[in-house]
């Protein structure tokens, strides 16, 4: 196959972890190696799109992967990403995970996933730890919202977010079964938290859409849509799913892994009530930038870390 024509940037935002090291040695082995790598050292703790806004200021690719501290990329990763980019002609191309915590592993299998490329219809390309973009739609998106990815998101929700305004501006996507391996334990405390702040990320992500015409979604919901398409919230079944469901049990095959992922389902409808709570009481909290934040200044360039 011949070389691309790309100049191409992967971006790690970390809080330092020990995994980081194995990251970058896989980067370093990719078939297709990487022109530059930048990994943003958060020391503030400001948080993922932070980390990642600071990234894509540092950068200088046409196109730009965002890799996670804890993800070990296959070999093939980045030649596969930006072949499907260009072969589909698309603005963004990404995958998910493989998990090695059995517990998440558990929970990802529940959703089965394609296992050919294709052009993502919506609710396939999101995953901001296996993702590439052309660098001009990010841009778009700093120029006209103030932000690539959205700063109000301090924990979770800022990659789907991004990819919803992508959404909304036509932008193609391309589905690319390649799992990055990820390395993150997690406990059933561990798991709890992290719900509780995708349950927070969930009511952004909600307050945002609740003024938007566009009747475009960023995967189906019962809170905001079906079929790619926006709906009015389906409150009586996600009420009913989330205080008495998911009626999965037989979906996994260890049972405390099913209570811990049940348990979660609760902490994440009590993130998304204290989240839809909070902002209430948060002055012109659905009057701000994107429904969320005001924009911010364009990012300054700076040296890599």
């Amino acid at each position: 196959m011949a070389a691309d024509q790309h100049t191409i940037s992967v971006v790690i935002p970390t809080l330092g972890r020990e995994t980081l090291a194995l990251c970058q040695a896989a980067l370093a082995k990719q078939t297709r190696p990487p022109d530059e790598v930048i990994v943003v050292l958060d020391r503030d703790r400001r948080g993922v799109a932070w980390g990642r806004n600071e990234g894509i200021a540092r950068s200088r690719g046409d196109v730009i992967a965002f890799a996670d501290d804890d993800g070990i990329p296959p070999p093939d990763w980045l030649e596969r990403l930006v072949n499907a980019l260009d072969r589909h002609d698309a603005a963004v191309a990404g995958g998910t995970f493989q998990e090695t915590d059995p517990l998440l592993d558990a929970i990802r299998r529940r959703n089965s996933l394609p296992m050919d490329e294709q052009l993502d219809p919506g609710g396939l390309v999101g995953n901001g730890g296996n993702i590439l973009f052309r660098r001009d739609c990010l841009m778009d998106c700093e120029r006209d919202d103030g932000y690539v990815f959205n700063p109000a998101f301090g924990g979770a929700g800022e990659d789907w977010e991004l990819i919803w305004r992508l959404r909304k501006r036509g932008a193609r996507m391309v589905y690319v079964p390649n799992p990055v391996t990820h390395l993150r334990r997690a406990t059933g405390a561990q798991h709890l938290r992290h719900s509780f702040q995708r349950g927070v990320g969930i009511a952004l992500l909600f307050r945002a859409m609740q003024g938007d015409t566009s009747g475009i979604v960023p995967q189906d919901s019962l809170l905001w849509g079906a079929a790619g398409r926006k709906t009015d919230p389906r409150w009586l079944k996600a009420v009913w799913v989330k205080l008495f469901g998911p009626f999965a049990r037989k979906q996994f095959r260890n049972a405390r892994h099913f209570w811990w992922f049940w348990l979660g389902e609760k902490c994440q409808a009590a993130g998304f009530l204290w989240e839809m709570r909070r902002g209430l009481w948060t002055p012109h909290g659905n009057n701000q930038g994107n429904g969320l934040s005001r924009p911010v200044a364009s990012h300054r360039s700076a040296k890599h870390e």
